[in-house]
């Protein structure tokens, strides 16, 4: 690579507001993605009944499909031309069959076990699908919002405060929405206590939870939780009856359940209340808000961007070449390799943070403080990372964040349960050095779109782009699929006691598995070569050609 020293100025001056108007989208689509990412495992094991091991599989099956569709995608949009440009008018026209298919995704039809098998696989497809075609346009768009390496790396330090900030929505609101839009549900089951005992009328067919309080003046009342699940007789054969679930057949009537036997202590009926939660209605609910939410948040984008970087005037349409200076960009490569184990490893560890506090912890209450007190010092983390990344370099502040964040993730491992304390305060080190990577990564592959231009004067930012998309999908599906797969190796039933072996797994899933991939994320970004020196200078020669070009 040969590059001669440019001193050139870029004089663009873009608002903050669009920088935030910019920003809002990805807020938005995080409503959606990190929902799938933290929930939908739990929500598929013991909310619709799946095994373990068949989404696992499913979710590395539906990536085939996902593998050929991004790159489509960013070929569609690349030939895309309206009055509003290549990439935002997909941000428009795809808001709402997003946030559709978000609801569809985490709704719970009645059917037998092979037909919530093929739902799951066909909703959750169609929710890749439509994720692909609004996402990639959209990360496009941050490669032709500005000429300048510094204001695109600006944009991206917006942009993933807001895509956290959308985390941090999810992570606050989502567990105390499912309990308040799925409260004192009595479509499937209705309860009352009677001389220290609990009367159990079924009402209906589906799952409900039974939240058991008990005050036996300790600091905080104990609280357990029972799956009731009402079922038809023609799904018997279906019914794990070796797991805690409570079963009843519909039609049974009503049942006695002992509270004692979950408490290990007698109860009195005046120390004891209960609620009955709906989670399949609060999941559902929960998706609705969000996906709201999200369509605001898109529209507000649209409304506010512009598109300034257009390809060269000799540019000719092309499949062929694009995919040839695609897969001879090497720092797009490498990029596509780090998105895809950043993402699985991040897919593993938040998959399986439910589980590690419901299973191990022993208090599913402590997960949403836990991940939002996380996210907090990441978006602060993110704040300071253009500054970082001038000082350092964008390679440079990537590495060493990986490398903390991955030694700290591994201590994990040792903590004790009973040590909530030293839980909450790794979780912060490790969210803080989370932070800076996510905005560096998404400001080199625009880099990665000049750099092609620059080599072969030809522009394709949305297939390029498709590549940060790709790589968050297909990372986050081989994540969750062995995610899944562990669950499964290790034994793991769900809404049951665990053995020994199955809490360790699940202990292995947020700690050494996690940070082993970010270690080995540490040592394939060593190898990128597109420093910030570098990138002003191709800049630059790049500005002079289209100056050329306008002047012609």
């Amino acid at each position: 690579m040969h590059l001669e020293k440019q001193n050139i100025e870029f004089e663009e001056n873009i608002s903050i507001k669009e920088k935030i108007g910019f920003s809002l989208g990805d807020t938005a689509s995080n409503l959606v993605w990190q929902t799938l990412m933290i929930f939908q495992l739990y929500f598929y094991t013991d909310v619709f009944g799946l095994p373990a091991a068949v989404v696992g599989t499913m979710f590395l099956i539906t990536k085939i499909w996902d593998s050929i569709n991004d790159p489509i995608m960013g070929v569609m949009a690349d030939r895309t031309n309206t009055k509003w440009g290549k990439f935002r008018p997909y941000i428009l026209w795809l808001a709402l069959p997003f946030a559709l298919f978000g609801v569809l995704t985490f709704t719970t039809p009645d059917f037998s076990l092979t037909g919530k098998i093929i739902y799951a696989y066909v909703s959750y497809t169609l929710m890749m699908m439509v994720y692909t075609a609004i996402n990639i346009p959209y990360s496009a768009l941050m490669g032709v919002i500005s000429a300048s390496p510094s204001q695109r790396a600006s944009f991206s330090q917006y942009r993933f405060m807001f895509a956290f900030s959308g985390g941090l929505i999810v992570q606050a609101l989502t567990l105390p929405l499912v309990n308040t839009i799925g409260a004192d549900n009595t479509n499937v089951i209705s309860a009352e206590i009677n001389n220290s005992k609990i009367v159990i009328t079924e009402n209906g067919i589906g799952a409900s939870k039974l939240v058991l309080n008990a005050d036996i003046g300790e600091d905080k009342p104990l609280t357990k939780n029972v799956t009731v699940t009402v079922y038809r007789e023609a799904l018997k054969d279906e019914i794990d009856t070796a797991t805690d679930i409570l079963y009843l057949q519909e039609g049974f009537g009503t049942y006695t359940l002992n509270p004692s036997e979950y408490f290990d202590v007698d109860i009195s009926s005046e120390k004891l209340t209960i609620d009955i939660v709906n989670e399949a209605k609060g999941f559902q609910g929960t998706m609705v808000v969000f996906g709201i939410m999200a369509i605001i948040m898109f529209l507000i984008t649209f409304y506010t961007t512009k598109e300034r970087v257009s390809p060269p005037k000799e540019q000719k349409t092309n499949i062929k070449n694009d995919f040839k200076d695609l897969l001879s960009n090497g720092p797009w490569l490498l990029l596509l390799v780090v998105g895809v184990i950043s993402l699985a490893y991040v897919a593993i560890r938040y998959g399986s943070v439910m589980y590690y506090f419901k299973y191990f912890i022993g208090d599913e209450s402590l997960v949403s403080a836990f991940l939002v007190s996380g996210t907090i010092v990441t978006i602060i983390a993110i704040s300071f990372t253009e500054k970082l990344c001038d000082k350092f370099g964008k390679k440079q502040v990537f590495i060493v964040s990986q490398l903390l964040a991955g030694i700290f993730t591994a201590l994990f491992f040792f903590v004790d349960k009973t040590n909530i304390t030293m839980l909450f305060a790794l979780n912060i080190i490790v969210s803080l050095a989370s932070g800076p990577p996510a905005p560096i990564l998404f400001a080199m592959y625009t880099d990665t779109a000049s750099y092609s231009e620059w080599q072969n004067n030809r522009r394709a930012t949305g297939l390029i782009m498709s590549a940060s998309t790709m790589a968050q999908k297909f990372g986050f599906t081989i994540g969750a699929a062995l995610a899944g797969w562990l669950l499964a190796y290790y034994g793991f039933k769900a809404n049951t006691t665990q053995t020994s072996e199955s809490v360790t797994g699940i202990i292995l899933m947020v700690s050494l598995i996690p940070a082993a991939g970010s270690f080995l994320v540490a040592g394939v970004m060593s190898f990128y070569k597109l420093d910030n020196d570098t990138m002003d200078e191709i800049e630059g020669e790049l500005k002079i050609r289209r100056e050329e070009e306008l002047s012609e």
